[in-house]
């Protein structure tokens, strides 16, 4: 029995191009995008490295909150 997932650029949101690319440091699969040549992980151990992090700190360094 095999499973087989479809996995979409994070980036470019396309399915096709994309193609495995070696494990991260914690082990997780990566891939690249041939369209935008970009490579991304679907799980990341860090979250400090997760999609809307950096945007997340910039907005609440502005509030006055503490990270």
């Amino acid at each position: 029995m095999t499973v087989t997932i479809e996995v979409t650029c994070r980036y470019c949101d396309q399915a096709e191009p994309v193609r495995k690319h070696g494990t991260g440091k914690a082990g997780f699969p990566r891939y690249y995008c041939k369209d935008c040549q970009r490579t991304f992980q679907l799980h990341y151990r860090y979250h400090g490295h997760k999609p809307g992090m950096k945007e997340k700190i910039v907005d609440m360094a502005m509030n006055g909150s503490s990270v």
